[in-house]
C-alpha cells in the first residue's frame, strides 16, 4: 500500500463550496487535485474523465461571489458605476443597431433587435423577440438546464459588451413578437388575400 502525502486529495469544491467559488478558484482547485493524483500515483483516475463532465467557461470569473450567486458587492471596495451621458448611450445604440448581425450572430440577428438602454444607470438592454423562434440558450425569459446551451447566452452578452464598450450591460430582457409593432422582423410572413 502507498502512503499518500498529504494522506487526503484537496477537498473538492461541492454544493455550496462549487456556488460560492469563482471559477479560478475552482481552476486552481482543481490543478491541486491533479497535482496530488501526479504525486501519489493516480493520474490514471484524472484522466479517465470524459471531457463532457468537466466544467468550462469562456470567461473564468474572478470575483468574489455573493449569496446570489452573482459578485458580492462589499461596501469597502465596492464602486458604484456613473449613467452615461445620452451621446455616450445613443452611440451605444447606434452600435448595436447598425452591426446587430455581426453582434448577435446571423441566426439570432433575423429573430431579434435591439431597442434600449433602460435602468436607472441604463445597464439593462431591451430586445425585441420573435416570439415563434427560440434563442440558442433555451428560451427567452430563462435559461436552458444544459451548461453548453446556457454559456451561448454567457458569449451572446459578451459580444454585446465588447461592442458596445467601454458602457456594459449587465442585463438583458427580452419582449417577445406579440408585444412589438408589425413589421418589426423581417421574416413575418405577410397576411395572404
Amino acid at each position: 500500500m502507498h502512503d499518500c502525502a498529504p494522506t487526503l486529495p484537496p477537498k473538492p469544491l461541492i454544493l455550496a463550496g462549487w456556488a460560492f467559488s469563482n471559477d479560478i478558484e475552482k481552476k486552481n482547485r482543481w490543478e491541486e487535485t491533479v497535482e496530488w493524483a501526479d504525486r501519489n500515483g493516480c493520474r490514471d483516475l484524472v484522466n479517465g474523465i470524459p471531457d463532457n463532465e468537466f466544467y468550462f467557461v469562456d470567461e473564468p470569473t474572478t470575483y468574489t461571489v455573493g449569496p446570489m450567486g452573482g459578485p458580492m458587492y462589499r461596501p469597502w471596495d465596492f464602486k458604484s458605476k456613473d449613467r452615461l451621458s445620452s451621446e455616450v448611450l445613443e452611440k451605444g445604440m447606434e452600435i448595436l443597431t447598425v452591426q446587430w448581425s455581426e453582434i448577435a450572430g446571423e441566426e439570432l440577428s433575423k429573430i431579434t433587435r435591439p431597442v434600449a438602454f433602460t435602468g436607472n444607470k441604463a445597464r439593462r438592454l431591451l430586445i425585441k423577440a420573435d416570439a415563434a423562434s427560440k434563442p440558442p440558450w433555451g428560451g427567452w425569459d430563462h435559461l436552458s438546464h444544459v451548461e453548453s446551451e446556457r454559456r451561448t447566452f454567457t458569449r451572446f452578452r459578451s459580444s454585446v459588451n465588447k461592442a458596445i464598450s467601454p458602457h456594459e450591460v449587465d442585463h438583458i430582457d427580452f419582449l417577445t413578437e406579440e408585444f412589438a409593432e408589425p413589421g418589426a422582423f423581417s421574416r413575418r410572413k405577410k397576411p395572404r388575400g
